[in-house]
């Protein structure tokens, strides 16, 4: 399932997996797509004791059975020093409470708690389904985002992060996600757009490359997104790159009522299943993906339009600050 933020009636709804299936936990005051995603991750980190250390940081919420055998597997490796420079917290999906704090005094956590009533840390750092593991390097930034991870590997990631001496920056490599063959998926993405008309990702592509965004009706991240995306377009337009809006896992009559109203200055294609979001490993919306003449993925993350402008001018070998764009876009999604 997609994580997503659902803006219904001014309540955020956060899905929460658990045994036996999931249940819906709602939120008032819900983050904002204007939130300062980076402050509030370099704040928790630094308020925690865990600035320039890597951690795993477990979104978590007292009651739910997977978020409790996953803190119980934390402690055990905490306690037992099991992999040497990982350090652990947990990020609590609600109010401090006595019931909480017991519970957490009772599984014997040594490692810091943080209550998120307001949702703003599962914004910040895309936490929205509990529980959600997050692999922070010594920078700050996200390195790995997704289920527990299979400890072999997570002693591996962490040897690796241990030697890095030079924060990756915004392009950091993510560790478990997959290879993508780009080609094949350009060839095979074969979506219709809001007329009707069949094509593939290749046929989308410019003389200079492709920006795909994806994105779904509900998430107000996306919706932002999907306002600024005409001005973008535009920009990338000039240097020979096309750009397109992907929607993807919704019923074609929500897609084509959504979009009527909107004026995208761009195709939108959409698949009313979930093939596309497994094909191209989405796992968030919107997920920007800028693919390059030679069919490579050169920026592939949040839609934050300096990084992706970044990305396409060193591309195209362009001097620093050429392509310029007045929308900033989100962190959040």
């Amino acid at each position: 399932m997609i994580l997503r933020w659902v803006l219904r009636i001014g309540v955020v709804a956060a899905v929460v997996l658990v045994a036996g299936g999931t249940r819906r936990v709602s939120a008032e005051n819900g983050p904002s797509a204007n939130a300062p995603q980076a402050a509030d991750t370099a704040d928790f980190l630094k308020q925690t004791g865990l600035e320039g250390r890597i951690a795993l940081v477990q979104f978590g919420v007292v009651g739910c059975p997977l978020s409790e055998e996953g803190i119980g597997r934390m402690v055990a490796l905490d306690k037992d020093h099991k992999i040497p420079g990982l350090a652990f917290a947990r990020i609590e999906g609600g109010k401090e409470t006595k019931e909480a704090a017991d519970y957490f005094t009772a599984k014997a956590v040594t490692f810091p708690v943080r209550y998120d009533a307001d949702g703003a840390l599962v914004s910040a750092f895309d936490g929205g389904v509990w529980p959600t593991y997050v692999l922070v390097d010594k920078f700050g930034r996200v390195r790995y985002r997704g289920p527990w991870p299979d400890e072999t590997k997570l002693t591996q990631w962490v040897e690796i992060l241990n030697k890095e001496t030079a924060d990756a920056g915004s392009g950091a490599p993510m560790f478990g996600v997959a290879a993508l063959d780009v080609p094949k998926l350009l060839d095979d993405t074969r979506l219709p757009d809001l007329e009707g008309n069949v094509k593939s990702l290749r046929d989308r592509e410019g003389a200079k490359g492709l920006l795909a965004l994806f994105v779904d009706t509900q998430c107000p991240f996306s919706a932002t997104a999907i306002g600024e995306m005409s001005s973008v377009a535009s920009v990338l337009g000039k240097q020979s790159i096309n750009s397109v809006l992907v929607n993807i896992d919704e019923a074609k009559p929500a897609v084509t009522e959504f979009y009527a109203q909107k004026k995208t200055g761009m195709p939108v294609m959409y698949d009313t299943g979930k093939g596309t979001q497994t094909a191209w490993a989405v796992t968030a919306v919107p997920t920007a993906v800028l693919i390059d003449s030679s069919d490579a993925i050169v920026y592939r993350g949040r839609a934050i339009w300096a990084d992706v402008g970044a990305a396409a001018e060193k591309a195209l070998s362009l001097p620093a600050g050429t392509i310029k764009f007045t929308a900033k876009g989100t962190g959040a999604g």
